[in-house]
């Protein structure tokens, strides 16, 4: 049955997708160094040799709700996830070898992905994030135990805690600690990384998982904590029943690098009854895993039906013990990454509901390897094609733009406009009606269509004509600093607005972000955002809690000198096609100096 095929993922060797970046032409960096592929298996892995590329991908939580507001960075990039929890990047310089996606929340641990980079490509990468609460607590001077309902355990000895700065700490001390079932279905959404380890040799390995565990130690205000030099502390992985047999008495330890954004080789863990027991001079998340080589993978999916490309679908690759990992399909099919070498290997073509809706045995492959064009024969119960045209103000054919597919829940898509039209094939495993959205956009004009909705379950629903026209797609924050103006506008900046939940501490809250990216080597990223209690229609003198205003120049402000200082918002318009629009007046401390800010502001509202 194919729940089955999810219960035995102990390892996940991530395929890495591709989406062809459509606006600009791309180029690798001046410092690439060889031809093309990535580095050969067994040899040193340099993450600084970078090429410029994008990232898009979804942010969702335990619930796998989408998580709206997150902030996600890539090297000196930053952006923030919308209230479908997705964000993007683009043009933006990253490692070739090891592409790095880290995201942050307010009560979850920090979730990361990595990836394969490609020159000119988007890589399209999903996200869960794993809730970060009190576990347990201790006393810094006797020492304690934390355990998980899961017999995950940690063990700490006397007087083996110190603050960030290593000064010795005494109280108590809070321990948010989780453990990640190697077996859980999940289990590619929310390791860190992507299981691609460097060992202490400084080779590249695919990691066997046999459990990981996650610690963070604070005080009871929330400051953070760690171990004392010379000191150990005592970890012990569960190892679940249906790898028990398998696992080897003493196992290889590796550690997540949030720097880095890679899995290091470091110590060993030895087996006790159902659990492996390590000792640790650090926390951070901590993996159990027994290496294995690597091949590149390439393919491109296509649908027999019509030849087209199947574009955003998953592809999983699973080895003979049940485990597996995935990527995610680019604009054109195409897909590439690292799989397992010497290992025949199982390719799986898989719906929105985990359903295969195709599967070929492959492998085994002793060196990098395309497997061609890959035909899929979909059920026509379970295909459903959105077809359409975009034309401008003139009702010329649109030449650069997008039809953005909204299907709810954290299901987007940006389809490119070819020609003035655009498809797009949802493989589905249900025949119950799907509702979608589609919006027009025309990058040469900026401008923008209404929201066109259609239903469909299966077959070809053509949503007609739609004319990107009648509203500025435009967005702009705009500072005037005492007469010098420092302004943002998408494109090409980036600029969000997120809605803060409607429970919490930051209730009722709308956050605007923009950022500049510049193309240098490094890069870098001029910041501005600001924070106001928001409303659902205009309004004037709504309280602005908070701002943070990069001028240049080492000139920065975010302590706002006004009282009770107010924002007036003039539109308020609707989800997906309408515009938050206002301005503030304030006076702001930029070090040390008092300045006149005036802000005027125009953000789509997700």
């Amino acid at each position: 049955m194919r729940k089955k095929l999810l219960s035995f993922n102990s390892i996940v060797f991530f395929l890495f997708s591709f989406l062809i970046l459509i606006t600009a032409c791309q180029r690798e960096i001046s410092n690439e160094t060889g031809g093309g592929g990535t580095p050969t298996p067994g040899v040193g892995v340099d993450d600084n040799i970078m090429v410029t590329a994008g990232a898009r991908g979804i942010v969702i939580d335990e619930n796998n709700l989408p998580v709206q507001g997150a902030t996600v960075t890539s090297g000196a990039y930053t952006t923030t996830t919308d209230r479908y929890g997705v964000f993007g990047f683009s043009n933006i310089s990253l490692s070739k070898a090891n592409g790095y996606i880290k995201v942050v929340k307010a009560g979850y641990f920090t979730g990361a992905k990595t990836f394969v980079t490609t020159a000119g490509r988007i890589h399209n990468v999903r996200i869960q994030l794993i809730p970060k609460t009190n576990t347990g607590s201790f006393d810094a001077a006797t020492g304690g135990t934390v355990t998980l309902t899961s017999g995950g355990k940690l063990v700490m000895p006397a007087s083996a805690v110190t603050d960030a700065g290593g000064t010795a700490y005494s109280g108590m001390v809070n321990v948010a600690m989780t453990w990640i079932d190697p077996t859980a279905p999940n289990l590619p959404e929310i390791v860190p990384g992507d299981l691609r380890g460097i060992t202490t040799g400084g080779e590249e390995r695919g990691l066997e998982t046999y459990g990981m565990l996650g610690v963070e130690l604070t005080t009871m205000g929330g400051q953070p904590l760690k171990v004392a030099a010379g000191k150990k502390a005592e970890l012990t992985f569960p190892i679940p029943a249906a790898l028990g047999a398998a696992a080897p008495a003493i196992i290889d330890l590796w550690h997540f690098d949030e720097a880095k954004g890679r899995w290091i080789q470091e110590g060993t863990a030895t087996k006790n009854g159902s659990n492996y027991v390590a000792q640790v001079s650090h926390f951070s998340f901590w993996n159990c895993d027994a290496p294995f080589p690597l091949i590149d993978l390439c393919m491109t999916v296509v649908n027999a039906t019509n030849n087209l490309p199947l574009v955003n679908v998953q592809v999983r690759i699973k080895r003979t013990n049940g485990s597996y990992g995935y990527g995610y399909t680019d604009s054109l099919g195409n897909l590439c990454g690292k799989v397992p070498k010497n290992e025949p290997l199982v390719l799986e073509i898989m719906g929105q509901c985990n359903n295969i809706v195709y599967s070929q045995n492959i492998g085994p492959f002793s060196a990098n390897t395309s497997l061609g064009t890959i035909s899929v024969t979909i059920p026509p119960t379970n295909q459903l094609v959105i077809t359409g045209t975009v034309v401008n103000c003139s009702n010329a054919n649109v030449t650069n733009g997008v039809a953005v597919i909204y299907t709810g829940g954290t299901y987007s898509y940006s389809v490119p406009v070819t020609n003035g039209t655009f498809t797009h094939t949802i493989i589905r495993c249900t025949n119950a009606a799907l509702s979608f959205s589609v919006i027009g956009i025309d990058y040469a004009t900026n401008q923008q269509s209404g929201v066109v909705g259609g239903t469909g379950t299966t077959g070809t629903v053509n949503v007609g004509t739609i004319q990107a026209c009648g509203t500025s797609s435009l967005q702009f924050v705009e500072f005037l600093i005492d007469g010098s103006p420092v302004n943002y506008t998408q494109p090409p900046d980036n600029i969000v607005a997120a809605d803060s939940s409607s429970t919490g501490t930051y209730s009722n809250k709308t956050n605007v972000y923009a950022f500049r990216q510049s193309g240098g080597v490094p890069p870098t990223t001029s910041y501005s955002g600001f924070n106001f209690s928001n409303n659902t229609a205009p309004a004037t003198g709504l309280p602005l809690n908070s701002a943070f205003i990069n001028a240049g120049s080492n000139q920065v402000a975010q302590q706002i000198l006004t009282s009770n200082p107010t924002v007036d918002v003039t539109a308020f318009g609707p989800p997906l096609t309408g515009f938050i629009e206002g301005n503030f007046n304030i006076m702001m401390n930029f070090s040390g100096t008092p300045k006149n800010v005036i802000c005027t502001f125009r953000v789509r509202r997700n």
